[in-house]
């Protein structure tokens, strides 16, 4: 059988369609050409695409496939286009899903629903959900554009500095020209609880912090730069140092210490001397006599201690006109001026409403010159009330060198209103020391005087009788010591235990004169 070639007619049918699939190419084809001067958009389910796109797809009942593939697919894409989206349908890790990713440019990023939303976030688990880096980068937070914090690596907090260099460090800058506060911490709760304690601020420095040369400070405050500067200032309220019940505006539990700066006088008058903001002043300077007649700068209240820490004569002048007005000072004594002979010590307060600086103590005088003179003055009374044991006076004493010797003389202004208390009297001296003194009472309400003898340390003259009232006793001796320095002390108590006070009156003085 022989077989022939022939050409077979497609059905009609079969040629509408092929008609109909070579127009619809045709149609898409145009619709994607660019033209040279104009682009042109398509819509898929619309005539009338969107003007802003070059592809709209519009549908409500299907959506847009994006390829999908692994992870390991996925990073094999040769040289993948900036914006290229796939779908990777294996999840390796929380940080790398199932999920819709997109590159870069330079890496593969996913699309996640672990992102914190501007409107707040529910779910989340604390310490597994974070708001941060997982690398070494600080993390920076920006209003209008400007850094305004910065959280570093090491986890340093910075408000107004990109380079914090503790857990906390603000640093406010800038020129002001109104009332500035760099930092404000304000505490306004209100509470109806009863014994509850409320903190505006509270400052913790604990921990093992002892190396040798090392320092835990709780609170550095400093100050510099301004017309006036002022480390702290407190308001309503008592401060404590060292207590958590501070009863006074100032309520210090333990010691506290004044230190001093030199202040070098000249020889003869100095007016108007400036100490600046010290307390504790240590003068230095003079060859000979000299006297300061006024302090500038005083503000009320302010102590100053003046040291006279020379051999020579020093003057506290009363009210001298040779200093202004403001700067002078008030002895507060009878005879006027006060005179230092050789080392001692004046304190001073300064009263704003009297402008003037007031002594409150009387000189405190040690001298080893070959012509020195101490004298101690009592500024208050002191009174001994049912006791018969001797007491050192508060304020009688004076320091005595080891092998030397001292004259000493004295009068104590005694007072009691009664004939029944009584008087005795004694002194202490350094060891291996020895003494001779007299004690003469001149009772000038009509009673007998009377004459002692001392002559051995902390012995008592005994009951002395002292009448109704005011009597002088005057008292006066040498003191000898050996290889021992100390005080020469006067002791005192009542005769007889009464409730009728002994009083020693304010001016009760003595005065030791070394012999050398």
């Amino acid at each position: 059988m022989i077989k022939r070639n022939h050409c077979v007619r497609p059905h009609s049918a079969v040629l509408l369609r092929m008609l109909v699939g070579a127009m619809v190419v045709c149609a898409l084809c145009t619709a994607f050409r660019v033209a040279p001067v104009q682009a042109q958009n398509a819509g898929i389910g619309t005539i009338t695409p969107d003007a802003s796109a070059l592809l709209d797809l519009t549908s409500v009942s299907r959506g847009l496939l994006i390829p999908r593939m692994l992870h390991a697919q996925m990073n094999g894409i040769a040289s993948p286009a900036t914006g290229l989206l796939v779908y990777c349908t294996d999840a390796l890790s929380a940080a790398l899903p199932a999920t819709f990713y997109y590159y870069t440019g330079t890496y593969w990023t996913p699309f996640t629903t672990l992102a914190w939303l501007i409107l707040g976030n529910a779910g989340t688990t604390a310490g597994t959900n974070f708001v941060g880096t997982t690398d070494s980068v600080d993390l920076v937070f920006k209003t209008h554009a400007i850094e305004g914090m910065r959280l570093t690596a090491v986890s340093n907090l910075g408000i107004g500095t990109a380079a914090p260099t503790s857990r906390l460090h603000t640093v406010a800058s800038g020129v002001q020209t109104a009332n500035y506060i760099g930092n404000l911490l304000t505490n306004t709760a209100t509470s109806a609880t009863a014994s509850i304690d409320k903190y505006g601020a509270q400052f913790l420095s604990t921990g093992s912090w002892t190396g040798t040369s090392d320092t835990n400070v709780g609170l550095l405050v400093n100050a510099t730069g301004g017309t006036t500067n002022v480390s702290g200032v407190f308001q309503g309220g008592n401060v404590g140092v060292n207590t958590t019940a501070p009863a006074a505006y100032l309520d210090m539990n333990g010691d506290f210490a004044t230190q001093y700066t030199s202040y070098t006088a000249a020889n003869g008058v100095n007016n108007n001397i400036s100490i600046g903001r010290w307390t504790f002043v240590r003068i230095t300077g003079p060859t000979a006599a000299f006297s300061i007649t006024g302090i500038a700068g005083g503000v009320d209240g302010k102590i100053v201690i003046l040291y006279n820490s020379t051999s020579q004569s020093f003057t506290i002048s009363n009210d001298n006109a040779s200093s202004t007005a403001a700067n002078r000072i008030w002895t507060l004594n009878s005879t006027g001026d006060i005179v230092i002979s050789g080392k001692g010590c004046v304190k001073l307060i300064y009263s704003t409403l009297d402008s003037r600086w007031l002594v409150i103590s009387e000189a405190q005088t040690v001298s080893t010159s070959t012509t020195g003179v101490i004298t101690k003055k009592k500024p208050v009374d002191q009174s001994i009330t049912n006791s018969t044991t001797l007491t050192n006076d508060n304020d009688l004493f004076v320091p005595i060198n080891a092998n030397d010797s001292m004259v000493i003389e004295g009068y104590l202004h005694v007072f009691t209103g009664s004939s029944t208390p009584q008087l005795q009297m004694a002194f202490t001296i350094p060891a291996g020391a020895t003494m001779d003194i007299g004690n003469y009472t001149d009772n000038v309400n009509g009673g007998a005087q009377e004459t002692f003898i001392l002559n051995t340390s902390g012995t008592s003259t005994g009951a002395m009788t002292i009448l109704a009232g005011d009597i002088p006793v005057h008292f006066w001796g040498v003191i000898i010591t050996g290889g021992t320095a100390g005080n020469i002390q006067l002791q005192w108590a009542q005769g007889v235990s009464s409730g009728t006070a002994t009083t020693l009156k304010a001016k009760s003085y003595m005065r030791a004169y070394y012999i050398r």
